[in-house]
């Protein structure tokens, strides 16, 4: 059966004619916009074919500056220059070829390094020299090695020097080479060198050695010199165990601190107030982005996000009281350590001061002997380190030393408060406390016949306080926790809690409490105390029962000049009978005016609420360990100071105390005032 075509000629020719229009036209439509892609933006167009990457990298921010109470800069920074290493101009690769190549440079730039008397980053932590060896006290260090290598944990130091050797090309080169190349691919490695991490090599070169790698840059490919802001530690001494130091990243620290945006380049803060205040000085990182073509040239380069600095940390610390309390330190030690009887302070090892605003808590003074330098700290580390002084050891925050009498006026506050004696009571002295006679029968320093509480404080009476002691028995110790003994006071870089004997802690160490326990704790023998918690303690005499929180950091101040202050924490108050605070004042005043301090405080124009200490050791042939507090003007206190002198006598720690003392009000009566915003310093 045949089907018929009902199509015409003409409708098919009508189809192929509309098909070929619609394709003319648009293949006309293409060469329009080939023409304009080709022709009138053919050059942008280019450029796109040939820069089809991009690299991110960043810019650290530069660290902010701290001040005193003043406002004088302790550390700021300076400009100067670091070498660094662009990955993306660098040799790459690791055949034979390249990797001599790159070793090469690095010699070379070691060389110029050398001769410049410069030093490059090297936290490898294998000695320098042959035989090899894992350097002292980097035992988190070495883990991390191993782990990079995938070394057995128990491969020695050589063993992981062969495997550097080995994975960097190390073999034709010499040893003390072999050493030096493989601290820095090791540094390179841990650091994430990569297109978008450069690395620093040098940091802190002079201007010379700037001039000579820029000059041969033909020499040096991916090697690059530009400036960078170097912490500058313009206080010398002054506060040094306050403020701190920085110091590069480890490669233990990068694997959490990368997570917080740090590169490996930066410094961090190590110790102190650079490492308690590391977020506020750190600041932010900027962005540059480098674009690179198909074969990897980088075409152009960009900041597009500029770094904020960090912060400026405004101390509490008065730098000019601080130079006074840590010459006079060490003025008063070296006499006693060449002039000193016997027994009398010849071997004293150690002293620290602490005043503190009593307003707020605020450390106007943290002194501890001996000092050091902190602008010369990483030259001069290995000889701090071997002193037998031990100068990097604060003690005014970590020393905890039995306080002696200057517990007392604790004790006779909690007494009176809880009734167990009238502040007008008197007590007979005879010398020999004779209660627990005649297992045990302490002595007093000598015979004060009757004592009121004012009279036991201003002679210092031990037969008064064993009595009191006895009284008090264990109700004693929940006083002392309210004036934070063996706690903490809460500064910010970190310090001891001390110690409060109990009977419970004695247990704890194999030990046992006797009745006369009580009696040695009221004269300040039952415990290790340091010199900053005597003063906050002193300071809570002085608040009439309470105790601030104790502070370095007054406050924050932007780049853009927002200042943020830091708020005054309460840490403990106590309730004290009126009746009991006025006359442990009067107590504390007498002795100044005419008790055991009266030699330094009688004659002063400001009147001292005070009281001296003196602790025995419970070492053979050592001199007492000498203590003092005190709180001015008696009246309306400002300050509460607190000074030890290990093995020192109390003699030596009124004096200091009076000389830092006599230095804050010569200040006020000066009226140097802090300086204003937006003023230069002279």
């Amino acid at each position: 059966m045949r089907l018929s075509d009902d199509r015409t000629p003409g409708l098919s020719m009508r189809r192929v004619l509309g098909i070929f229009l619609t394709m003319v036209v648009i293949l006309g439509l293409f060469a329009v916009r080939l023409f304009q892609v080709q022709i009138v933006q053919g050059d942008m167009y280019a450029s796109l074919a040939d820069a089809d990457s991009k690299t991110t990298i960043s810019i650290a921010g530069t660290r902010g500056e701290i001040l005193d109470r003043n406002q004088i800069p302790l550390v700021s920074n300076r400009t100067s220059y670091a070498v660094t290493l662009d990955y993306n101009y660098f040799p790459r690769g690791n055949t034979p070829e390249s990797l001599k190549e790159k070793n090469d440079c690095l010699l070379r730039l070691t060389e110029v390094l050398s001769q410049a008397g410069e030093e490059w980053n090297d936290t490898l932590p294998i000695s320098a020299e042959s035989p090899y060896s894992y350097l002292p006290d980097r035992d988190a260090s070495v883990e991390s090695l191993k782990s990079f290598l995938r070394m057995a944990t128990y491969a020695s130091a050589a063993h992981c020097m062969e495997q550097l050797v080995e994975m960097y090309g190390l073999q034709d080169y010499t040893i003390q080479q072999q050493r030096t190349l493989a601290g820095i691919h090791y540094n390179m490695a841990t650091a994430g060198f990569g297109a978008s991490t450069p690395y620093t090599m040098a940091g802190d070169v002079s201007n010379g050695t700037m001039y000579r790698i820029l000059e041969n840059s033909g020499e040096f490919p991916g090697v690059d010199v530009g400036t960078v802001a170097v912490r500058e530690y313009v206080g010398g001494e002054i506060g040094c165990h306050v403020i701190g130091t920085v110091g590069p990243i480890y490669a233990e620290e990068y694997a959490t601190l990368k997570d917080k945006g740090y590169s490996f380049n930066d410094t961090v803060g190590k110790s102190g107030i650079e490492a308690a205040a590391e977020d506020r000085l750190r600041g932010e990182a900027g962005k540059r982005v480098l674009t690179k073509n198909s074969s990897g040239t980088v075409v152009s380069e960009a900041e597009t996000l500029a770094p904020r600095p960090g912060d400026t940390v405004i101390l509490s610390l008065d730098s000019r009281l601080q130079k006074v309390a840590q010459d006079t330190l060490a003025e008063k030690i070296t006499s006693l350590r060449q002039t000193a009887p016997e027994g009398k302070g010849k071997d004293v090892k150690s002293g620290a001061v602490v005043m503190l605003d009593v307003k707020d808590g605020g450390v106007i003074v943290s002194a501890s002997w001996p000092s050091y330098d902190l602008s010369t700290y990483s030259i001069n580390y290995n000889k701090l380190l071997a002193d037998k002084d031990n100068p990097l050891f604060n003690r005014a925050l970590y020393g905890a030393y039995s306080c002696g009498s200057t517990f007392k006026p604790g004790v006779a506050l909690a007494a009176i408060t809880d009734g167990i004696l009238s502040p007008t009571q008197s007590i007979n002295c005879t010398r020999t406390y004779m209660y627990y006679a005649p297992s045990y029968t302490p002595n007093c320093m000598g015979y004060h016949n009757h004592l009121t509480v004012v009279g036991a404080l201003q002679k210092s009476c031990n037969y008064y306080f064993y009595e009191v002691g006895r009284l008090m028995g264990g109700d004693l110790f929940g006083y002392l926790n309210l004036y934070g003994f063996g706690q903490r006071t809460g500064v910010e870089i970190g310090e001891s809690a001390g110690v409060q004997q109990t009977p419970e802690y004695l247990r704890a160490v194999g030990s046992q409490w006797v009745p006369g326990d009580y009696l040695q704790l009221a004269i300040g023998q039952r415990g290790s105390y340091t010199p900053i918690q005597l003063a906050a303690y002193t300071m809570m005499i002085a608040n009439n029962g309470v105790r601030y929180k104790t502070h370095f950091i007054d406050a924050y101040r932007s780049y853009d000049g927002t200042t943020e202050a830091v708020p005054p924490e309460v840490a403990a108050t106590v309730q004290w009978s009126k009746e009991s605070t006025k006359y442990v004042k009067d107590g504390m005043i007498a002795v100044g005016k005419s008790g055991t301090a009266a030699a330094y405080f009688a004659n002063t124009p400001y009147t001292v609420a005070c009281k001296t200490g003196t602790a025995q050791t419970g070492l053979a042939n050592s001199s007492d360990h000498g203590t003092f507090i005190a709180y001015a003007p008696a009246d309306d206190p400002e300050v509460a100071i607190a000074v030890v002198m290990e093995r020192g006598t109390s003699s030596a720690s009124t004096y200091v105390a009076r000389q830092v003392l006599d230095a804050y009000f010569a200040n006020k009566d000066k009226g140097e005032a802090p300086t204003e915003s937006d003023v230069l310093l002279p």
